[in-house]
């Protein structure tokens, strides 16, 4: 469960302010381009500074060790940015088990299992160089390495934006399958992915959090029309922007 109170995070100056919400269940973060969606994500993190109170599970943050933050709480960023093209699709999805093993020892046997099941999952091929790999392969090399880490939350920070089709089928059938006890955040511009996952709702305003426990009342067409403030059409449970 994270609790967020009074929240103000950005970078050279803030882009939230004084945010607040919790959410125990599974959660969709929206808005517009450049509210901070990803800044909030980072600060839940604890990969940026932010003022205020950040709860996970009742505790503090900042009281967390770097390895303990690991397994409480993955945040998968959209675009890799590695220092290492040379190292394996094999290589870099293991690193998501460095929190899990004693400094200086090698990996399990488990771990070795897990991160072989995840990379064939993802249609990856272990021998290749992340370097090699198109942004969609990366995107799933991303996810596959969040998974490996097996934390308690995971943020996905738009997942499915470099995704063809059928990868962003494959993502949403791969985040179907994690366990009940894992809180899946996943911010996104795709309201239909958003609408189909059936997660509460996190709209991000300048200064405000407006949270839909319920989702069905923020996919009502007048309430989309109030957040984004355009007219929108659903047909047939597809959510599109009224052009005309």
């Amino acid at each position: 469960m994270i609790v967020v109170e009074a929240v103000s995070c950005g970078y050279q100056r803030p882009v939230l302010h004084d945010i607040s919400f919790s959410a125990e269940g599974d959660l969709c973060v929206l808005g517009v381009n450049g509210i901070g969606k990803s800044t909030l994500a980072k600060a839940l993190c604890g990969l940026i500074p932010a003022r205020g109170e950040i709860l996970i599970d009742g505790k503090d943050l900042h009281s967390f060790s770097a390895g303990l933050r690991a397994k409480a709480i993955t945040y998968i960023p959209p675009k890799l940015e590695s220092f290492d093209g040379l190292i394996t699709v094999h290589e870099f999805v293991l690193m998501g088990r460095y929190p899990y093993k004693d400094p200086f020892t090698a990996y399990s046997e488990k771990d070795e299992k897990l991160v072989t099941t995840l990379i064939e999952e993802s249609t990856l091929e272990a021998g290749h160089r992340i370097s090699e790999l198109s942004s969609g392969q990366q995107q799933l090399l991303l996810i596959a390495q969040a998974l490996s880490q097996q934390s308690d939350i995971i943020i996905f920070d738009e997942p499915t934006a470099n995704l063809d089709p059928r990868h962003a089928k494959t993502f949403y059938d791969a985040l179907n399958t994690l366990p009940e006890t894992t809180q899946k955040i996943v911010i996104t511009h795709d309201l239909n992915l958003a609408r189909q996952l059936g997660f509460e709702i996190l709209f991000l305003q300048e200064d405000a959090a407006r949270h839909f426990k319920d989702p069905n009342i923020f996919f009502q067409a007048d309430n989309l029309e109030k957040c984004y403030g355009v007219t929108f059409t659903i047909n047939e449970d597809v959510i599109g922007v009224a052009y005309d």
